[in-house]
């Protein structure tokens, strides 16, 4: 955006100095004054109403329940770090902070003060072109400036503060940096602005500093930068899709064709021998079919040979967060009796919540579709009053998942928060200072654990599958499908603790079904029982004991065996760790660690029942590091040296005893480049050096590239090994090509598409402006900053810059797609600003977007006598779309028409017709002079 188009009193003064219709030539951008009339018409009364009917007390949250339960008020050696998990109770309201005496409305020294328009910016951003402010300017200098008045509510909209009615007189305002509570009592009223903040109260209540910048001719914020700052969930400004122009996402299409091919052979040093060379690959190909994904995937056991391919998997899917539909082959949702694979139809019917989300996790599993996305559960923590709490699933994201100001109690409390199964077990409470989200958190670790099966109380789930058991033989490409298999269970969220589900299955032969899901509030213990009665009885029992890192413990049993894991912390430095089955023997483990500044170790010893021995070692010093591993059969070791972040020097030693005591020693030189692709790739990466043991000596040496588009080549080849004197050699290939909106390369994450969507924006230079692309109309790629979805800035990190436009990866959904008009060329801008977008599974809907020339007319507007007008409204309006653009003349009289279109457009000056008229076409200067004088 322009530097100096932030501010429209800056042009007025520049005007009213100089009013020559040369300066129309200087690109500045003049933006339009409707929320200065708003404002000046806007009384003292009819402000208050609107603030009242803006702040409608909110839903409360799962945070916010009232109560009447005291805590007694702590002392500062009272407040632990530690926050555990209880179940719900109530808590007291928070009280109401209010300005401390230093925040006080202070009395304006300002004398001869007056009303006029300046800009507001943060930092180098202009935020609001026109705001209406008191005060005292001169051309270059504020005249006691900590005492300007600034509108209340455009003090909200530039510092991006929300507002939420906490008591009559009280709200709560929260910002990207700052969270507080303000006494609208406090705030003084202008009979001109309405409720205003001084520069003074602006500084004391937000801390925030401003300054007056005169080359800008604004008021400028300081605002502190938030590191990896996200808005809290619960808090996003509602979706509105109503009125937009639909996009469709496509109904049949084959999106993306994968080839992997691997080969792989020998050379023998021996005349006796010859060499070999094996082939293998897969072939995998994914789309979309009447708002379902499909998929296709062949094996090749012999590339050369497609008498030996075999169809491993054909799917047809369709989830949404009520019901999911499977077609074609996928697992049982039952423990099955034949090791066959399953191919029918399944649907999964859902009551009252919503799915996991697995969107890009390649596979689908009905079962995964049970889990319910939404855990109700308790945090407890202590802090400082006036401490900001933050409930997050990552300190490096901090995605927000609920947050609190602490109160005099010196407690936080989160209840029912809905968290998400995609944070895991492991979270952690971020406490910023006084509220102060620019400040540096202190970290907090906290636990949450969660039941995968279990339902929300009140919820429900229904499972019907049916279908065939396939046989597949070799050189079969299809398979036999013999034996008929059929479902159905109905689960229910009875309590907070409890879901059960009851049903029947045919595997062979009819069973019963039967399913508990246990896990008591605030316990660690959860426990799973499913059964399969009938003419057979299969009862499986999975109990767990979750109080990692201190102890774990998990027992599995069928009617075989029993199954179990433990993991003890004895100290800091050592654990114990077991695991093992009733029939198969059991593995017993110490483990000690240690670690410095500079420095770490860990070693594990174990042992099993048949007594055999076996050891590791990992050792760091610096740049230094020394693995060991072995048992009584084989040793490995490698010592290694990082010369820096993209290159190291590897020493290894391998022995066998099994084989005649082989050994073998390697030594090699790595580079990883430090480019990386989208997916974490390394554009390159090599290793060669040199082996020599038992067996003889040889080259070693590896390489990779994914520099070429949808293209992943690796090659291996080691003269030598640890049990062969045989060279050696691999290479794998992998080639993606994408067939949406013609061929292109591929993105190698074929899998992903099975479960996601997304969008793929095409904008184009739309020179003749026909809405379409024509052959010499090329594809706008400069910039990727210009994409809003469902209010949401999309981050050039998001996004996938393709030379045919950019891809975003969504999950299946309706979104809002917006278009700022700042991330195009000022003179091509799109026609149309807003979508309502239609993303489904296995493609990418295509979002085309002309960029059409973009026209500017501005001038002076004159009354008869030659004199420039001020607050003139002067209007074209097209005489095709009848559609309008607006302007309001400055005090020099000068207007901007921007973003006008090729074609004819009628004037008005107050709402009067004026004789000229506007014709635009392809000849036409970008910008354009026209002065209007009025009668």
């Amino acid at each position: 955006m322009l530097k100096g188009a932030s501010n429209l009193a800056k042009i007025a003064v520049i005007a009213s100095i100089d009013p020559n219709p040369a300066m129309l030539k200087v690109p500045l951008k003049i933006f339009y004054f409707l929320n200065l009339v708003l404002l000046i018409l806007m009384s003292d009364a009819g402000f208050k109403a609107s603030l009242i009917l803006a702040e409608i007390a909110p839903t409360t949250t799962p945070n916010e329940t009232p109560s009447t339960q005291e805590y007694p008020q702590p002392q500062k050696d009272q407040i632990t770090s530690t926050p555990t998990i209880a179940p719900p109770e109530n808590i007291q309201p928070e009280p109401v902070l209010t300005p401390s005496p230093e925040t006080k409305p202070a009395s304006n020294n300002l004398t001869d003060s007056t009303t006029f328009i300046i800009g507001l910016n943060v930092g180098n951003r202009n935020v609001n072109p026109g705001s209406l402010v008191r005060g005292k300017v001169t051309d270059t200098e504020a005249i006691d400036f900590k005492n300007w008045l600034i509108p209340y509510e455009a003090v909200l909209e530039a510092l991006k503060f929300t507002s939420k009615v906490i008591s009559d007189n009280e709200v709560e305002l929260r910002s990207p940096f700052k969270i507080v509570r303000l006494n609208l009592n406090q705030i003084r009223n202008d009979p001109e602005l309405g409720l205003v903040l001084s520069i003074k109260e602006i500084k004391d209540i937000f801390g925030i500093e401003a300054k007056f910048d005169s080359r800008e001719y604004a008021i400028v914020f300081d605002v502190p930068e938030v590191r990896n700052s996200t808005t809290n969930r619960r808090e996003r400004q509602p979706v509105i899709l109503e009125g937009l122009p639909k996009i469709s996402a496509p109904n049949l299409t084959v999106s993306q064709v994968e080839q992997r091919v691997n080969l792989s052979g020998t050379d023998s040093r021996s005349r006796t021998e010859g060499s070999n060379l094996t082939n293998q690959g897969t072939l995998s190909a994914v789309g979309t079919i009447l708002d379902s994904s499909w998929f296709v995937g062949i094996n090749q056991p012999n590339l050369t040979d497609n008498q030996t391919w075999q169809l491993s998997e054909l799917q047809i899917l369709r989830q949404t967060d009520k019901s999911d539909y499977y077609f074609g082959s996928q697992p049982t949702f039952w423990r099955s009796r034949s090791g066959n694979d399953f191919w029918g139809f399944t649907t999964i019917q859902r009551q009252g919540f919503s799915p996991f989300p697995i969107y890009g996790s390649g596979g689908a599993n009905p079962t995964q579709r049970l889990q319910p996305e939404g855990i109700a559960a308790t945090v407890i923590g202590r802090a400082e009053p006036g401490t900001l709490a933050r409930l997050v699933s990552n300190i490096y994201s901090r995605d927000v998942i609920a947050e609190q100001l602490v109160d005099a109690s010196g407690t936080y409390r989160f209840d029912n928060v809905p968290v998400g199964r995609q944070i895991g077990t492991n979270y952690q409470v971020l406490l910023y200072p006084g509220g102060l989200l620019s400040a540096q958190p202190r970290i907090e670790d906290a636990r949450f654990r969660i039941l995968p099966e279990q339902l929300p109380a009140g919820t429900s789930a229904r499972v019907i599958s049916g279908g065939w058991q396939r046989r597949l033989d070799t050189n079969d490409f299809l398979g036999e499908f013999r034996q008929f298999n059929a479902g159905i269970v109905q689960r229910w969220g009875l309590t907070q603790d409890l879901t059960v589900g009851v049903g029947g299955v045919y595997d062979s032969s009819f069973n019963g079904l039967g399913e508990i899901f246990y896990q008591p509030s605030g316990s660690p213990f959860r426990a799973v029982f499913s059964g399969l009665i009938g003419n057979n009885i299969d009862v499986n029992v999975d109990a767990i004991w979750d109080d990692y890192p201190n102890f774990y413990a998990r027992v599995s049993s069928d009617l075989n065996s029993i199954r179990y894991n433990l993991d003890w912390q004895i100290s800091p430095q050592f654990r114990f760790l077991t695991n093992g089955t009733s029939d198969q023997g059991a593995n017993f483990n110490i483990q000690y660690s240690a670690g410095g500044a500079n420095s770490s170790t860990l070693a594990i010893v174990s042992v099993n029942t048949d007594r055999q021995l076996s050891w590791s070692l990992a050792q760091s010093l610096d740049k230094l590091y020394f693995t060991h591993r072995g048992n009584t059969v084989s040793t490995f070791s490698q010592l290694s040296y990082q010369l820096n972040r993209y290159q190291s020097l590897f020493l290894n030693y391998q022995t066998l005893s099994s084989s005649n005591n082989a050994n073998l020693l390697t030594a090699y030189w790595s580079y990883r480049s430090p480019t990386r692709t989208r997916y974490g790739e390394n554009l390159w990466q090599t290793e060669l050096g040199y082996r020599m043991g038992s067996r003889g000596s040889g080259i070693y040496a590896t390489t990779g590239t994914s520099i070429l588009p949808g293209i992943l080549l690796q090659a291996r080849y080691e003269g030598v090994s640890l049990t062969s004197d045989q060279g050696r050699f691999s290479i794998q290939l992998v080639s993606s090509l994408g067939f949406q909106q013609g061929i292109s390369p591929g993105d190698r994450r074929l899998e992903r598409l099975r479960t996601e969507g997304g969008l793929l924006v095409r904008p184009f230079y739309d020179r003749n402006s026909n809405g379409k692309r024509d052959r010499n109309e090329e594809i706008y790629t400069d910039n990727s900053e210009f994409l809003i979805v469902n209010n949401e800035v999309v981050k050039p990190g998001e996004l996938d810059i393709k030379k045919d436009g950019f891809v975003l990866r969504l999950p299946p959904g309706t979104y809002r797609v917006e278009l700022e008009p700042a991330g195009f060329p000022p003179d091509f801008q799109p026609s149309v600003n807003a979508f309502a977008v239609e993303a489904v599974a296995g493609s990418y809907t295509p979002i085309i977007i002309p960029l059409q020339p973009s026209y500017t007319v501005g001038g002076v507007v004159t009354d008869a006598e030659g004199k420039p007008l001020a607050g003139a409204r002067v209007e074209s309006i097209s005489t095709t779309s009848k559609s309008s653009v607006i302007s309001v003349t400055n005090s020099a009289g000068v207007y901007y028409l921007e973003q006008l279109r090729q074609g004819t457009y009628e004037l008005k000056v107050n709402g009067k017709s004026v004789p000229n008229t506007i014709t635009i076409n392809a000849q036409s200067e970008t910008l354009q002079e026209l002065n209007l004088k009025l009668p």
